[in-house]
Parts: C-alpha cells; sequence; structure tokens
C-alpha cells in the first residue's frame, strides 16, 4: 500500500490545533488537581492526636534528652504552639532552630528560658501563654549522672515540680503530664526518694484539681541504652527515647486507660498501670515539708524526705 506523505501531513496539521487544545485541557486538569498536593498527602497521613493538634503545648526541661525527643515528636501532630521550657539557653535555643527547620507552618515554636524552681516566673509562663497540656521532664536525670548534686536534685524534682503542677492548677490546664523514673518506686538513696516525692506532690495537687495529672515511670538507665544504641545501625539509634517519648505524649491522651490520670510504668515499650502504696500527703502537710526543706542542710534533707517515703 502505498504512503500518501502530503495527505498524512495534512491529516497531522488540521489536528494539531485540536490536540493542542485537548492537550491544554489535560495540563489544566493535572495541574489544578494535584496543586498542593504534599500538602494533602501530609494531612491525610497525619496521625490523628486530637489532645495535641491545634492546641499549646509546653514541655518543660526541653534541652533535656526526654524533652527534646517528645518536642520532636509534637512537629507532626501540627500543635498551634510548643512552649520549650528550659533553664539552658544553649539547648533549648538549639532544640528552637531545629524544631523550626523540621517546621513549614501550622506551629509557632516559643523558647521560655526559666527555672523551673523560680515559682513566680513559671506561674507567668503558664498565666501568659495558657497550654491545655504540659508535659513536664525537667528534673528527670538519670539517677548515676547526679550521683554528686543530691541537693540540686532534690530542689528540681521537688520544689520544680511543685511549681508546675499548681501553676497546672492555678491556671486550669487540662492535662499535666509528668516523667518519673521507676527508681521512685523503691527508693535506695536521696536521689530516687526525691523523685518519689516529686510523685506524691503532684498527686497531693491532683487530689482536689480539675486538672488530668498523669505519671508516666520510665525505665532505669535509659541514657544507657540510648548510647549502646548509638553504636548499631542508623534506623535504631535512638529507639529507646523515641520510644519512651511515644509513650509520653500517649499518656497525655483521652485513651480510656488514661482518662482519670494515675500512675503508669513503661515496661516492654507499652505503658502499664504501676501499683504504689499510696501514702497521703495533704496540701498543709505538703506546704509544712517544702517549707522545712528550703532551709534544711542534706543530711536534714534526707532524713525529712526519707521519713515522709516511709510513712
Amino acid at each position: 500500500m502505498k504512503v500518501d506523505k502530503q495527505q498524512i501531513l495534512k491529516i497531522l496539521h488540521q489536528s494539531l490545533v485540536p490536540f493542542l487544545v485537548l492537550f491544554r485541557h489535560f495540563r489544566t486538569f493535572v495541574l489544578e488537581g494535584f496543586e498542593h498536593i504534599e500538602e494533602k498527602l501530609e494531612h491525610a497521613a497525619l496521625p490523628a492526636a486530637p489532645h495535641i493538634t491545634s492546641k499549646t503545648v509546653m514541655v518543660t526541661g526541653a534541652g533535656g534528652l526526654i524533652g527534646s525527643e517528645i518536642s520532636r515528636q509534637l512537629i507532626q501532630f501540627q500543635p498551634a504552639q510548643i512552649l520549650l521550657v528550659g533553664d539552658g539557653a544553649k539547648s533549648v535555643s538549639l532544640l528552637d532552630g531545629q524544631l523550626k527547620k523540621l517546621l513549614e507552618r501550622h506551629t509557632e515554636i516559643i523558647p521560655i528560658i526559666i527555672n523551673v524552681q523560680d515559682k513566680k516566673r513559671v506561674f507567668e509562663a503558664v498565666g501568659r501563654y495558657n497550654p491545655e497540656i504540659i508535659y513536664h521532664t525537667a528534673g528527670h536525670h538519670q539517677m548515676d549522672v547526679t550521683e554528686e548534686k543530691a541537693e540540686e536534685t532534690l530542689y528540681a524534682n521537688v520544689f520544680g515540680t511543685n511549681n508546675i503542677a499548681e501553676a497546672a492548677n492555678r491556671y486550669r490546664v487540662g492535662t499535666f503530664v509528668m516523667v518519673s523514673s521507676e527508681q521512685a518506686g523503691k527508693p535506695r538513696n536521696l536521689k530516687e526518694a526525691a523523685k518519689r516525692l516529686a510523685e506524691m506532690t503532684t498527686e497531693s495537687i491532683a487530689a482536689t484539681s480539675l486538672t488530668r495529672y498523669t505519671i508516666v515511670r520510665l525505665p532505669e538507665n535509659l541514657h544507657v541504652k540510648q548510647l549502646a544504641k548509638n553504636s548499631n545501625l542508623m534506623f535504631e539509634q535512638k529507639a529507646p527515647i523515641v520510644y519512651a517519648a511515644q509513650n509520653i505524649l500517649q499518656a497525655g491522651s483521652a485513651d480510656t486507660r488514661f482518662n482519670k490520670g494515675g500512675l503508669f510504668q513503661q515496661r516492654d515499650g507499652v505503658l502499664r498501670p504501676a501499683y504504689q502504696k499510696q501514702t497521703e500527703l495533704s496540701q498543709i502537710e505538703l506546704a509544712r515539708l517544702l517549707k522545712q526543706l528550703k532551709t534544711a542542710k542534706e543530711d536534714e534533707a534526707r532524713k525529712l524526705v526519707i521519713s515522709f517515703i516511709k510513712q
């Protein structure tokens, strides 16, 4: 069959305009249909966390190992604001920069450089920003790290926790999650007893508060497991801290396990209710104890703390 090139060219020429019109419509359809597709996919894949999304979230001890990981994980849930509270200007500023690199929209990062032992400034910060949820990790130091800083640990744990917990109650924060250690279950020294006393402080305030208070105990020597992971494959490097932060964030949710608050301990990577012999500490007893601790020397403080723990 003989092919007429002229005829073919004529047909192609006649079809060119309709083809270009069709192509233009197709191109417009594709561009409009896939406009902001990255944002749409990101929104579709966003984990459900109604207790965090579009809310103001405060993280104390934000420059620390646990606090910084919680702050990084918060980004994916798109809170309205993340309040980074810490007394280390350098570590908090570094975290602030890291989060802003991860962040494109939706969330405002606000660094707040204060010491949680400063009650006046703690109340000012909570009153000003009015967070819906507070993750309190300040004072969560591994016990062997603070072996030579017993008094500092006592103040950070007991007075710092009392200030933040009281501020949450005063300004009716919806949820308060305190990060503790499993050593608090059976304290062996002043540092561990101070952590248990911080728990008791939170429990005392929770007894008459509308705020939901939850305490999460993390495994002993979590930082050692973290260092061990650092020598393994890249994808496993921060597993212990990542899992711990996920559990802490979960503890702030409206899950039926946590809706009444209480004491929980991480075991085998899962939060389980922790059963602790309750030591009732009234608000009057708490105020009296804190007043005594402020002026007590280390030996006197040790006796006071241990006596309350053993009651």
